[in-house]
């Protein structure tokens, strides 16, 4: 590791450098984070497409168990007309009574087909008005998604020229601290994940919340060279 003393204003600097990183992480992590929300809102598009889908699959099989009702309520239909013809050329009882059963059974058919029609009818109106309320929030949805997608390549465009405003500003403080200062302070930044110089607050670190021992502190009110965090590390300095 690089040990450097280094002059209070090689120190004012880096600390300034590092407000500068700081930002621009920020600004990094907000131009990362700007498109979840679309995705999310995506997401929710795709999973409710999806249920469409499954309703639009249980509609067709409904429609197609209604169609075979219908036939078999025809069916039935036509088992009574010739029930009535059976009947009225009758010859013996036992034609008769065949008649009649024909007759009972088409009449049983038809009611059974007419009950689950009736119950495929109620499902498919329910499936209906499932279908429109998730259409109507897809294009709800889709419409916040243009609306977001317009804002976030606003803001896209904002952060983008902060960022590259911050980096000519980085770039031009960089320039004045010399070569060993810089390295001394990448490595130190490496270490700590960006946080190298923290503020003293009411005697305590505020990189760990550690409180400075009395000898530290009173060295780092009197400004004599680099003051250590004895417990995390971190270079302290006590804000103007």
């Amino acid at each position: 590791m690089l040990m450097l003393d280094l002059s209070k204003e090689d120190l004012e600097k880096l600390i300034k450098l590092q407000e500068i990183d700081s930002k621009i992480i920020k600004l990094e992590l907000k131009l990362k984070e700007l498109p979840q929300e679309i995705k999310r809102l995506e997401e929710i598009v795709n999973t409710r497409r999806a249920k469409v889908a499954l309703i639009d699959e249980k509609i067709r099989e409904l429609s197609a168990r209604r169609k075979e009702l219908d036939a078999i309520t025809e069916e039935g239909y036509r088992l009574i007309e010739e029930a009535k013809k059976k009947k009225a050329k009758a010859k013996n009882l036992e034609d008769y009574k065949e008649a009649i059963k024909l007759k009972t059974e088409a009449e049983k058919r038809i009611i059974k087909a007419n009950k689950e029609t009736e119950a495929i009818l109620k499902e498919l109106s329910a499936l209906f008005k499932e279908r429109e309320r998730m259409e109507k929030s897809i294009e709800e949805l889709e419409l916040k998604i243009r609306k977001k997608r317009e804002e976030v390549e606003k803001t896209e465009r904002l952060l983008k020229k902060k960022l590259e405003e911050l980096g000519g500003l980085r770039e031009e403080l960089a320039s004045s601290i010399s070569p060993e200062v810089i390295e001394f302070y990448e490595e130190k930044k490496y270490e700590f994940g960006g946080n190298v110089f923290v503020p003293v607050v009411n005697r305590t670190c505020s990189g760990c919340s550690m409180q400075v021992p009395s000898a530290q502190y009173t060295k780092l009110l009197r400004g004599e060279g680099l003051v250590y965090c004895p417990n995390c590390g971190r270079i302290l300095f006590i804000k103007k």
